[in-house]
């Protein structure tokens, strides 16, 4: 008798055939070589290894392309390539246009509430709580690897005052931006400590 979650995977999994074991075998194969060699710039190889295995993944599985796409999904793809575009290039010259649900919604000529409830379907999740995911990943990203101030990063991710960026930084995190960059430059340490 099959379970339920064996019932919803069946249609998912794939036999290999030979000749593509053997070649996802090679890229192990290569992958656990340029680990074991130990030579400059192992990571990028291993990293390059990866892509292809995705690549040649992707080529076995031949999904067939869907005939139709649904107007919703288009609509929540739509969103969610806009986001990536507005948080994309983020600086202080180029700060985010649009950050809240009614400025996306308008952006992508639709009301709100008909996009909240797309993306609540279809994702669990509101427009505003993606909005808020995204804006905190680029708020850490601008910590971690820049040497901008507070204020700079604040108002790169839309926030014209820099009390209301930590605020809603700290709201959403438990600590505030200087707090979380102080934390991360003291793991970054430990990390080069144990590498020596």
């Amino acid at each position: 008798m099959t379970t339920t979650l064996e019932a919803k995977t069946i249609g998912l999994l794939r036999r290999l055939s030979p000749a593509d074991i053997s070649v996802l075998n090679g890229i192990f194969a290569n992958m656990e070589q340029e680990e074991r060699s130990g030579e400059r710039l192992t990571e990028d190889a291993i990293q390059t290894y990866l892509q292809l295995l995705m690549i040649q993944s992707t080529r076995i599985s031949a999904f067939k392309a869907p005939r139709h796409v649904s107007d919703e999904y288009k609509h929540v793809h739509e969103f969610f390539s806009l986001l990536e575009k507005e948080t994309a290039n983020v600086n202080y010259n180029n700060p985010i246009a649009r950050k809240t649900a009614k400025e996306f919604a308008a952006s992508l000529d639709m009301h709100p509430n008909y996009l909240n409830t797309l993306l609540k379907k279809h994702t669990g999740q509101n427009v505003s709580t993606h909005i808020r995911k995204r804006l905190l990943e680029e708020a850490k990203m601008l910590l971690l690897q820049t040497n901008w101030t507070l204020q700079e990063i604040g108002y790169s991710i839309g926030f014209a005052e820099q009390p209301n960026f930590s605020l809603f930084f700290k709201k959403n995190t438990g600590i505030t931006p200087a707090e979380f960059r102080r934390r991360a430059g003291s793991l970054e340490l430990i990390d080069k400590e144990v590498v020596f």
